[in-house]
């Protein structure tokens, strides 16, 4: 049975809740965000200033799509295939998880990897504590969140938890890789809680069939206790058919450490949003990321970091490319709240136009209610600079190969930073084959340089 997503009421999500079995609190839970739905609108893009650059459509069927077993080995190869020795891998095909591939060393340091709604009775606890408890406001009304998040708050399917014990060293990264195969609209939900003086690498994989049209609403909740450090991947390989509307959030406590890289280069229309609330003292992120944007493909890019704790360090910085008639928002935002002295934090934004038709544009974001702090921001946009050309071309390199190599190079660094086995090898990859794919002679070059904006 199907429901076309515009067409949702407070009864509807509620059966769909009712019909997996799970506890009481997690249930009400449903129910609360059901009602939040209800009470909501759609987000406008003709009003809503963070939602302008976002097309998207509610018109999909939303059913609960149970996945057969074999899906599993139909979803395109994982980037965790790229790591020596593997790691943990949870496959989540149409609205179900299908597969859960352990690894010994994450068992021996005892990571619970496994279906959420399962978690939400064995691990009560842990998901009953965290749970939605970033998606909604203080209050509980979730007055703060719009209503595709109320939406998958009250409706998730493919739920996924992860934990990682206190002091536990996962050296093997956690994978959770989301395939869509089936039309229609899509809410995988993750909650993935990173113990006291933890450490470990996740992935959020992300792809699809080919010619599958479909609406992918998902919500990450990621938790990092004191003194933890934990390295994040966002993927993003959707096939042409895509939209994605994605919020991943955490939470960063005490002297723990986030780095995160989100790379996003395949779907339609991709709306990302991560953000990292500073909570602890001493916290540290480093939100990067990379997209590459082809004809036809609509990318809006909203880091968001709040320094809610004194003495918390933030350094954003994403970079992009585009070629044809493709159109990427980078809509960055740093908020410093007012006991959040001895912040440092910057922000910068950089787009290479590589061909005509394309357009990028920056927005980057301070927000700061207290004196004692140090805080930068900046965006760049503009074309190949002439004088890298003629350098490589100077030392006997071809034109051709020598764009290859400043797009290639233009990345290198952020990637390196990263440190992601796997995903750089990935990223790499479809690096090359977007350039490989490129009208090399439409791209243009700017005779000077690029035009810093502040």
């Amino acid at each position: 049975m199907t429901t076309i997503l515009s067409d949702l009421d407070e009864g509807g999500l509620v059966a769909r809740g009712e019909a997996g079995g799970e506890p009481s609190w997690l249930l009400d839970r449903r129910r609360a965000a059901a009602r939040r739905f209800v009470g909501q609108a759609w987000p406008d893009s003709h009003v809503d200033e963070f939602w302008r650059s976002t097309p998207f459509d509610v018109r999909f069927d939303v059913g609960r799509a149970i996945a057969e077993a074999t899906a599993a080995a139909e979803a395109p190869a994982s980037v965790l295939d790229r790591v020596e020795g593997g790691g943990v891998l949870v496959r989540v095909v149409d609205g179900a998880l299908v597969d859960v591939t352990a690894h010994p060393d994450a068992t021996a340091a005892g990571v619970v990897a496994m279906d959420l709604g399962r978690a939400a009775v064995e691990h009560a606890d842990l998901v009953e504590a965290h749970l939605g408890r970033l998606t909604t406001s203080g209050d509980g009304t979730g007055s703060d969140e719009d209503r595709t998040v109320s939406l998958s708050d009250a409706a998730w399917t493919g739920g996924v938890f992860i934990h990682v014990p206190d002091e536990a060293a996962v050296d093997v990264p956690l994978s959770v890789h989301v395939h869509v195969a089936t039309p229609g609209a899509h809410l995988p939900r993750i909650l993935a809680v990173i113990g006291r003086h933890a450490r470990a690498t996740l992935y959020l994989e992300h792809t699809s069939a080919p010619g599958v049209d479909a609406l992918v609403d998902e919500v990450a909740e990621i938790v990092v206790l004191d003194g933890a450090t934990l390295r994040l991947a966002s993927v993003q390989d959707w096939g042409d058919g895509v939209q994605h509307l994605g919020l991943q959030k955490a939470e960063v406590h005490r002297d723990a450490t986030v780095r995160s890289l989100a790379f996003t280069a395949g779907g339609a229309t991709v709306r990302l949003r991560p953000e990292f609330d500073l909570v602890g003292p001493g916290a540290e992120v480093r939100p990067l990321g990379i997209y590459l944007a082809s004809d036809g493909q609509w990318f809006d890019l909203q880091p968001f970091v709040r320094h809610i704790a004194p003495r918390a360090s933030s350094d954003v910085l994403f970079k992009g490319a585009l070629q044809g008639r493709s159109r990427t928002v980078f809509r960055g935002n740093v908020f410093v709240g007012r006991d959040a002295v001895g912040t440092a934090t910057d922000e910068n934004n950089r787009s290479l136009i590589l061909t005509e038709g394309a357009r990028a544009d920056a927005t980057p974001f301070l927000e700061i209610e207290c004196n004692d702090i140090t805080a930068g921001h900046g965006s760049a946009t503009g074309q190949i600079d002439a004088r890298h050309l003629y350098y490589l071309r100077s030392r006997g390199i071809d034109r051709d190969t020598a764009l290859r190599l400043i797009v290639r190079g233009y990345f290198t660094d952020v990637l390196e930073e990263a440190g992601l086995p796997g995903v750089t090898e990935h990223a790499l990859d479809v690096i090359e084959r977007r350039i490989a794919d490129a009208d090399l002679s439409a791209i243009q070059v700017n005779d000077l340089g690029l035009r810093e904006e502040s």
